[in-house]
This record gives C-alpha cells, structure tokens and sequence, in this order.
C-alpha cells in the first residue's frame, strides 16, 4: 500500500508540474525558413512603359485571338520568390490590355498590381488586388497565365538572365 500511495503521490506532483506550463508548446522546436508561411514583400511599381521597351511575342495556341506580349527588360525577381512582369494583351482589333503582375510559382498564383492607362501612361492600381491561383499549367480559362507559369515555373526558378532568356525563347514564344 506505501508503494502503491508514494507512486500516486509522484504521479500527482508529475502532474501539477505539467499543469504549470502555461505554454503549451515545444520548446526546444526550431522552425526553418521552409516551415513558415509565405509573406508577400511589397515592391514599387515599375515604370509605365516607354518606346525603349522590349516585348516578346508569346504564343499560346492556333486558336487564340489575341496576341499577348511580355515585356522582356520588365521581368525582375522579388525577395519573396515572386516574378514580376509587365504583360499586355493586345486584342484582335489592336487595343492594348496593359497589366503589371507577378507570379508565385510555389502557390500557382498571381497578382494584378495594375492597369496600364494608355492615354495618360499610368498605372492604375486595382482596388482589390487578391493572389489568385491560375490552377494546372494546361488551365484554358487563362491560357495566357498558364504559358507564363510554364515558362518561369517549371523546373523551378530561372537561375540567372541567360536561363529564363532560353526559357522564353523556347516556352514561351514559337
């Protein structure tokens, strides 16, 4: 009976010992950069283009209609690991659909940041501007996006500026 009132005694105190941490989480757990969520990292605007721009025909497929164009010396890499792009659609009748965006390949996401206006050049900054997933690469309700995320997005991030030059060179363009 003593053994069996001193191991009572020891589980009580064990007990109250435990009842004591009041933060309830594991201390000795070191979280890696990996583990945490992602933070999108605000970046300036670029500039509305000029005459010195450098667009890239893309080709998305025999039956699109429109022709969509990416800024080539507009296409720089976030500390986020996000890319950020100029891209205008220019419609079958020749109007331009000029946006500013960024991708983030991990999510399969992307972001308008703003709306080209082409009678004042300015950036028109939406006033919901939300992450949206653009789905699987083959996505045909935004075949544009998805030839973007196939050329930055597959096989990873371009390494440096003659990797994602032969990427759109080869992914992007016919």
């Amino acid at each position: 009976m003593r053994k069996f009132s001193i191991l009572l005694l020891a589980l009580c105190a064990a007990t109250a010992a435990a009842k004591d941490d009041k933060t309830h989480a594991n201390r000795y757990y070191v979280e890696s950069e990996k583990d945490q969520p992602w933070q999108e990292q605000a970046l300036a605007m670029p500039a509305y283009p000029d005459a010195e721009a450098q667009w890239a025909d893309m080709y998305v497929s025999n039956t699109y209609t429109a022709q969509p164009k990416l800024m080539i010396n507009s296409i720089r890499f976030g500390p986020d690991q996000t890319i950020h792009y100029i891209l205008n659609i220019q419609s079958a009748q020749g109007f331009d659909n000029i946006t500013a965006e960024a991708m983030h390949c991990a999510t399969r996401s992307v972001k308008t940041f703003g709306y080209g206006d082409s009678v004042n050049r300015r950036w028109i900054t939406p006033r919901a501007s939300e992450w949206k997933v653009i789905g699987s690469v083959m996505n045909a309700s935004d075949p544009v996006r998805a030839v973007l995320y196939k050329t930055f997005c597959e096989d990873g991030l371009p390494r440096n500026d003659k990797q994602l030059a032969e990427r759109i060179r080869t992914r992007a363009m016919r």
